[in-house]
């Protein structure tokens, strides 16, 4: 069990990350939009979208890629 563990861990360490993270920041824009509309905010979408592909590039280049 611990080797097929280790095998696992081994092709998780050289998986893409991308769609991870791609992912992760749309859930952070719709949980955005949802605290925004309850809390009545209004702040401006494309400010939400402007910070999370702030955040997008930074992680891109800690990573090392492109984004």
């Amino acid at each position: 069990m611990a080797k097929n563990q280790t095998v696992l861990g081994a092709a998780n360490a050289q998986m893409d990350p991308t769609p991870i993270v791609a992912a992760t920041l749309a859930g952070v824009i719709y949980q955005a939009k949802l605290v925004n509309r309850q809390s009545k905010l209004n702040i401006p979408e494309q400010e939400i979208v402007r910070e999370v592909i702030n955040i997008w590039n930074a992680v891109m280049h800690e990573l090392g890629t492109a984004g």
